[in-house]
């Protein structure tokens, strides 16, 4: 065997054996900070990491990796919000063509940068005016909530077919009435993560229209939803 075959073999034998495993969990924080941990293994050398998800107030999706496994030790598990938003957010933020409030000057928000590929999830915003009258087409959710938490004002909803593309398709979600704002999660693709409205009482409504159609009316009753009060001092 020549000595530039032997080469070309190990080499390949080299990029063969890098791979990435994930961790079967989700790691979430009560900051809204989510993390899928994964191990990348490679030729005589282990790493370790995390791919992330985090909702910034405008409803876009920061999908940021650290170096490192995600725990409960982690900085970024017990960062405040505003933290967050101010590390995460001002790259994820992406230009929108809303008109802004009469009387009040337009705002021209961030746009991500364009040497990184776009996000490829549904960003999806509510309509107060979605139908609401039953239909026959196939349902988007299943109706079971994996994850509800007020403090930091989101919920997943597990999506009937993973394999469903909403790229293309207009999905409106209405909660108590409410619109509010969804995204497929990147790190688990069979969960729409939504933000919960600012007001509203549990047991609530959860109604999921695509293309005007209905295709979820369903109520959740609030079992399992997180909510942490901080107590007021006594004078």
């Amino acid at each position: 065997m020549t000595r530039k075959l032997k080469i070309l073999l190990v080499l390949s034998s080299f990029l063969l054996s890098m791979c990435r495993s994930y961790d079967n969990g989700t790691v979430v924080s009560i900051n809204g900070f989510s993390c899928q941990n994964y191990a990348d293994y490679g030729f005589l050398r282990r790493s370790e990491g995390a791919a992330c998800f985090y909702v910034c107030p405008d409803g876009t999706v920061a999908q940021p990796h650290i170096s490192e496994n995600f725990s409960g030790d982690s900085s970024l598990f017990t960062a405040p919000k505003e933290e967050l938003d101010s590390q995460f957010c001002s790259v994820a933020a992406q230009a929108t063509a809303t008109e802004s409030p009469a009387g009040t000057p337009a705002t021209a928000l961030a746009t991500a940068s364009a040497t990184e590929p776009p996000i490829e999830t549904a960003t999806i915003e509510a309509s107060p005016t979605a139908a609401v009258s039953p239909t026959a087409a196939a349902p988007l959710l299943t109706g079971e909530v994996t994850m509800c938490d007020q403090t930091t004002d989101l919920i997943s909803f597990r999506i009937v077919d993973t394999t469903t593309d909403l790229t293309e398709e207009l999905v409106t979600v209405q909660i108590a009435e409410q619109e509010t704002t969804c995204a497929v999660n990147p790190v688990n693709t069979s969960l729409l993560t939504c933000t919960l409205p600012s007001l509203f009482t549990l047991p609530a409504q959860v109604v999921v229209s695509l293309d005007g159609a209905v295709v979820n009316d369903f109520q959740y009753d609030g079992v399992g939803c997180i909510l942490v009060d901080t107590p007021i001092p006594s004078p």
